[in-house]
């Protein structure tokens, strides 16, 4: 039997020891993602259920969600679909919704609502097509502001709830609903569970969404008001925990998906949704090479 020299048997064992340590590194990665996959199949079932559920209330509410997932394809085909629902509150919320996504490939449908709307739907479209830039915004309102359309003719002609469209821009402007990612097919929920204090928090909460140190303290505070006593507060503290963008509350708001209210749990599920793709993403950057400013020096060459 030839025997193996121990300088190649110590180069072996090292061999060895880094291959388990690599198998050791992968499993660890493969059970992290195994977790997070599971977190994001339990998150888009509950979306799921909800923009597919029998009362339009709890279809609104689900469509609404989807606004706090921007670029993301299947967040905005169910929106997109939703567009086409039979209850009317379905559809503000999805116009809503890709708006808050920026989903521009959307416009033309949302445009093609406007003769068949009712008031309070154009006043949604309007807001829409404003946060999109487009000009047509600015006719809706001159005619809201003169009752006649730049363009001629009226798209209020034969509108009966006027004064219900009228209300509805009222509270808007006042800030009734003081933070975005909530669609107005969710008003009437809000109307009934908000009081005078929740309303104070709920401010409190969205500024704090902007909040430009991330200070951690703020993102601590922000998970606790996700599971606030008042179902408006916890949906707010989701949404700023959406726009703040930090992947690391991903575990903390987690049981929020289990709450028994929908608009808490889908809520939950959209930002959930976001902040993993939030991390996908800062983990193909960590991954990806960095480009080098340096430029090579050329040196001439010829007769000396």
């Amino acid at each position: 039997m030839t025997k193996i020299p121990r300088s190649i048997q110590g180069v072996r064992t090292k061999h060895a020891y880094w291959i388990l340590a690599m198998c050791l590194i992968l499993l660890s990665r493969s059970a992290l993602l195994g977790t997070e996959q599971t977190t994001a199949d339990k998150a888009w079932a509950i979306l799921d259920a909800g923009v597919h559920d029998a009362k339009p209330d709890k279809r609104s509410l689900a469509v609404s969600a989807l606004g706090l997932m921007p670029g993301d394809n299947k967040a905005t085909e169910m929106a997109d679909r939703a567009l086409q629902d039979t209850d009317p509150d379905v559809r503000r919320a999805a116009i809503t919704a890709l708006a808050d996504m920026d989903a521009k490939s959307a416009l033309p449908k949302i445009k093609d609502l406007i003769n068949s709307a009712d008031g309070k739907t154009i006043l949604v479209i309007a807001a829409a097509l404003k946060k999109f830039n487009d000009p047509e915004a600015y006719d809706i309102y001159y005619q809201i502001l003169t009752g006649k359309r730049q363009s001629g003719g009226s798209i209020f002609a034969g509108v009966k709830d006027r004064k219900a469209m009228e209300a509805m821009g009222v509270q808007t402007a006042i800030g009734f609903i003081p933070f975005s990612g909530v669609g107005t097919g969710a008003y009437n929920y809000f109307r009934k569970n908000s009081a005078a204090q929740s309303s104070i928090n709920v401010l409190a909460v969205s500024a704090l969404a902007e909040d430009p140190d991330r200070d951690p303290s703020i993102g601590k505070a922000l998970v606790q008001s996700a599971f606030n006593d008042k179902d408006v507060v916890q949906v707010a503290a989701l949404v700023a925990l959406a726009k703040r963008g930090d992947p690391s509350v991903v575990n903390d708001i987690e049981p929020a998906m289990s709450s028994g209210k929908p608009a808490i749990s889908q809520t939950a599920a959209a930002t959930i949704l976001h902040l993993l793709d939030v991390q996908a993403k800062q983990l193909v950057e960590a991954k990806a090479p960095v480009k080098s400013t340096h430029k090579p020096t050329r040196h001439k060459t010829g007769p000396k």
